[in-house]
C-alpha cells in the first residue's frame, strides 16, 4: 500500500519533501480528512495527534521513527506480506511451515533431513491438490478449512456437519478429494498442528484426570463419576465426560511465533525501545521490568525470551447477562511486542477454557495445572525454537510478569481474601476494618495512614471518623515472607455439591490457598501479583 523507500533518503532532498508530502495526503485521504492524524516523526512515535502540516513538518525535520516498521496507525495491514518473503508456497505451504519447520530445521540439523524433506513434500501436495479436476477457485485444504468456518458460525453438530461432508462429496464430480467425514478432516487438519487437548475434570473442581488419575472413573475426595450421569435412571455413560477443559498447548503457539520474519522482528522490539525521557509507554519502562533485568540477567541477555501476562475473567458464553453460566477463558500476552501489537486480538494466546456452570472461584489453580507445568518448563529449562529472522535456531525461555483481571478474579488467583475482614491485599492483616451493624458490612477507615506522617489531614478528627490518625503505612508484602508463612499450607482443593465451606479465618488470615502458581513471582523482594 505504501512506498517505504522515501523514509532512508536525505531529508534534505526534494525526493524525500515530496515522498512524505504524498504520505501525509494518502493517510488524510483515507481517514476522510480529519483535524489530526498521528504523527510518526522521531519525537511522537505514534502517540500524539498533529494537524497535516505539523506531521509534514516533524518528518522533514525529525525524520520518521527508525522502529515504525508496520504502518498500522496509518492504513497498513499488519504483517500483510508472505510470513517469509523468501518462500512462497501458497496458503498450505505456509501453515504447515508454522507448524511443522521447527521440527524439519531440527531433524535437519542432525542428518535426517531427507526423510522429512520428503514427507514434508507429500503432504503439501496433497494440501494443495484441487478439489476435483478443473477447479481453481479450491483445494482440498482451503475446502475443509472454508466448511469448518461455516461449521463453527453457525453452530451445526458434529452429526450434522458429518452427512454434510457425505452429501457434498456424493454431489461433486466423481474424482472429488473432498473428506466425507468428521473422522477424516480431523486427521488431515492435526498435519498442520492444528490440535489441543480434552482434559476430564472433576464436577466439583477438585482435579483434572490426567497424569496418575488418568485411569480412574470417580473423583478420589468425592466419589463422584468422572462421566455423565442420566438424571431419571441414573445411568452412567461412561465415555462421556460430566466436565471438560479445553488446553491450548503454549509451547508450539509461542515457537510459531519466531517463524514469522516480521513477528520475529518485532518481539525483539523491547530491547531497544525503552523510554529515555522517563515517560512510561510500554511495561518495558516499568520498576518491574527492570527489577527483572537486575535479578535475572543471564534471561535478560537473550533479548528473544518472553514476557508474559496472564488475563483471567468470567463470562457468559450465551450472550446475555445472565450468571447461571460462568465460562473462564484464559489469556496470555506477549509484552515483547511493540504497543500497537502486544495486545492486538491476533497476539492475545488463548490457553484455557474452564467450562461452567459454576465459575472455578478458590479452585483455579486445578485447571491451570497444564498451563502451569509448560511455563515452569519455559522459565527452568526452555525449548528449541527457529529465528526465521535470523535464521538459525535458539534456547527459547519465558516468564510470567504479572496478571490482569478484575478484584474478584485477583482474589481467586492470588489466593489471598479480597472481601471480609482482611480484604485489602496491601494492607493483609493489617487491614482497618469494622463492621458496622445496621448496615451488616464492613467499612474500611484509616486511609489516611498512607500520607506523609506531616500532613495536616492526619490532625483532622471531625471531618473524619473523630480520630486523629497515627498509624503509618503497612509493611509491603515479601515474597519470601509469603512463602514461609504458608510453608505448611495444604490446599483444600473441591466443592461438594450442597455444602458451602467454611473457612477458619483465625487461623489462615487473608490467605485461601497455597499459592503454586505465583511462588516464582518475587520481583525484588516485592510479592508481585
Amino acid at each position: 500500500m505504501f512506498n517505504k523507500s522515501w523514509v532512508n533518503l536525505n531529508r534534505a532532498t526534494k525526493e524525500y519533501m515530496e515522498a512524505a508530502w504524498d504520505f501525509v495526503k494518502i493517510v488524510e485521504k483515507n481517514d476522510n480528512y480529519p483535524l489530526k492524524i498521528i504523527c510518526p516523526c522521531k519525537n511522537c512515535r505514534n502517540l500524539y495527534h498533529q494537524s497535516v502540516d505539523d506531521v509534514y513538518e516533524h518528518l522533514v525535520i525529525k525524520g520518521m521513527d527508525p522502529t515504525y516498521r508496520v504502518w498500522v496507525h496509518h492504513g497498513e495491514q499488519p504483517f500483510e506480506k508472505q510470513l517469509d518473503s523468501e518462500l512462497d508456497g501458497g496458503d498450505a505451504f505456509n501453515l504447515y511451515m508454522a507448524g511443522h519447520m521447527d521440527s524439519v530445521n531440527d531433524d535437519i540439523s542432525v542428518g535426517h533431513g531427507d526423510g522429512l524433506e520428503k514427507d514434508f513434500d507429500k503432504n503439501l501436495e496433497d494440501a494443495e491438490t484441487p478439489l476435483y479436476t478443473g477447479c481453481g477457485k479450491y483445494t482440498k485444504l482451503s475446502a475443509i478449512v472454508v466448511l469448518y468456518k461455516l461449521k463453527n458460525l453457525n453452530g451445526w453438530t458434529d452429526t450434522s456437519f458429518n452427512d454434510l461432508l457425505e452429501l457434498l462429496h456424493d454431489m461433486l464430480p466423481a474424482n472429488n478429494v473432498l473428506l466425507n467425514s468428521m473422522y477424516s478432516a480431523k486427521r488431515f487438519l492435526r498435519k498442520f498442528d492444528l490440535k489441543y487437548q480434552r482434559i476430564d475434570a472433576c464436577v466439583n473442581d477438585c482435579c483434572l484426570f490426567r497424569g496418575e488419575k488418568a485411569e480412574m472413573n470417580v473423583c478420589p475426595k468425592y466419589n463422584v463419576s468422572r462421566w455423565k450421569v442420566d438424571k431419571h435412571t441414573k445411568e452412567v455413560r461412561v465415555g462421556e465426560a460430566a466436565k471438560i477443559l479445553i488446553y491450548f498447548p503454549i509451547i508450539p503457539r509461542l515457537k510459531r511465533m519466531f517463524r514469522s520474519k516480521e513477528m520475529a522482528e518485532s518481539l525483539r522490539w523491547h530491547s531497544t525501545n525503552k523510554s529515555t525521557d522517563g515517560k512510561m509507554r510500554h511495561p518495558v519502562d516499568t520498576p518491574a521490568w527492570e527489577s527483572i533485568n537486575a535479578r535475572w540477567p543471564e534471561f535478560t541477555l537473550e533479548p528473544r525470551n518472553l514476557r508474559l501476562g496472564l488475563a483471567a475473567d468470567g463470562i457468559n458464553p450465551f450472550r446475555n447477562l445472565s450468571s447461571v453460566y460462568s465460562c473462564w477463558p484464559v489469556m496470555l500476552v506477549v509484552y515483547n511486542l511493540p504497543p500497537w501489537l502486544c495486545m492486538k486480538d491476533d497476539n492475545t494466546l488463548l490457553t484455557l477454557l474452564i467450562p461452567g456452570p459454576r465459575q472455578p472461584g478458590n479452585d483455579i489453580d486445578v485447571y491451570l495445572e497444564p498451563l502451569v507445568e509448560d511455563l515452569k518448563k519455559l522459565w527452568n529449562k526452555g525449548v528449541f525454537a527457529y529465528d526465521a529472522y535470523e535464521k538459525r535456531s535458539f534456547n527459547l525461555k519465558a516468564m510470567l510478569l504479572w496478571t490482569i483481571n478484575d478484584f474478584p478474579a485477583y482474589g481467586n488467583l492470588a489466593g489471598c481474601t479480597t472481601k471480609g475482614k482482611m480484604a485489602c491485599p496491601i494492607c493483609g492483616e493489617d487491614t482497618c476494618a469494622k463492621w458496622l451493624k445496621n448496615s451488616m458490612k464492613f467499612s474500611y477507615q484509616h486511609t489516611r495512614r498512607f500520607l506523609p506522617i506531616n500532613h495536616p489531614f492526619r490532625s483532622k478528627k471531625s471531618w473524619f471518623n473523630g480520630e486523629e490518625e497515627r498509624k503509618g503505612p503497612p509493611r509491603i508484602l515479601l515474597g519470601c515472607d509469603i512463602a514461609e508463612h504458608l510453608n505448611n499450607f495444604v490446599n483444600d482443593f473441591g466443592k461438594e455439591k450442597g455444602k458451602k465451606r467454611k473457612r477458619d479465618a483465625e487461623s489462615e488470615g487473608m490467605w485461601k490457598k497455597k499459592i503454586n502458581f505465583f511462588f516464582s513471582a518475587i520481583l525484588g523482594g516485592q510479592y508481585n501479583l
